[in-house]
């Protein structure tokens, strides 16, 4: 059977600091010009991302992996949260990204067949996004960088078994990776210091995972050249299969935050 998650505990607590991809958007024509002249430009963007996951976690070869469904209801009545820093630095058209992320998960259910009673998972993870990016265009309608780097993952998991016709066991197991991604970033002002800003990414390719991929879309308000704020949606999903580890699993829920540049 599925594991269910426990209505006792958080199902995923996230707290990143880090250079997030799409965090600040490309930059607009203006915004171009500026930085060529001035040099290195940054921006620094803290929001909160509401992330529920859902998927296949296993860490024990011959069993079968443990379904977990964390949904937005569990959030909310868990304050599961996911917390970023985001940023990233720009040199004219050229610059870096990146997106460290930490998420712990607790489930507990019951296991299949008779051989154990029921079980509880307990998984730590962090992964990140390393990337360099280039404008390919720049305009006071929309702006739009092309990017490629990798997503490395670091996943710790570790079941507990509980008495049934064989003893309780623990199993503990942990997978570092690193998949190559390609993406996009987009900026598109809506006029009166509105703008709609997005990111997409895909990658695996078989190397690591079989695929992962990400989508982000979110709606801003502009304060001023500094100060700007924002909300959306964000979605990630990765498919990992090795030697009897899974990590098959998709984060996504609703952000919120603000960019502040110098």
């Amino acid at each position: 059977m599925p594991l269910r998650v426990s209505p006792l505990r958080p199902a995923s607590v996230g707290l990143a600091a880090g250079l997030a991809l799409g965090a600040g958007g490309p930059a607009g024509a203006q915004d171009t010009a500026a930085t060529a002249a001035d040099g290195w430009s940054f921006g620094l963007t803290p929001y909160v991302w509401f992330a529920s996951l859902e998927g296949d976690v296993g860490a024990i070869s011959g069993l079968p992996p443990a379904s977990v469904d964390a949904g937005f209801d569990d959030i909310i009545d868990n304050t599961d949260i996911a917390l970023m820093l985001a940023a990233e630095a720009r040199r004219g058209r050229f610059g870096i990204i990146a997106d460290l992320n930490y998420l712990a998960l607790s489930a507990d259910g019951d296991t299949p067949g008779p051989l154990f009673d029921d079980a509880e998972v307990e998984t730590s993870t962090v992964f990140g996004t390393v990337a360099g990016f280039y404008q390919v265009l720049a305009h006071d309608r929309v702006g739009l960088d092309v990017l490629a780097g990798a997503r490395i993952w670091y996943v710790d998991t570790e079941i507990d078994l509980s008495t049934g016709l064989l003893p309780a066991r623990s199993v503990q197991d942990d997978e570092v990776w690193a998949d190559p991604v390609v993406g996009l970033r987009w900026h598109a002002p809506l006029g009166r210091g509105f703008f709609l800003a997005g990111a997409t990414d895909v990658g695996g390719f078989g190397i690591a995972s079989d695929s992962t991929w990400q989508l982000l879309g979110t709606l801003g308000y502009r304060f001023n050249d500094r100060i700007s704020a924002r909300a959306g949606y964000r979605h990630l999903d990765v498919d990992y299969d090795h030697d009897g580890f899974v990590w098959d699993v998709e984060l996504s829920g609703p952000i919120v935050g603000a960019t502040f540049r110098f």
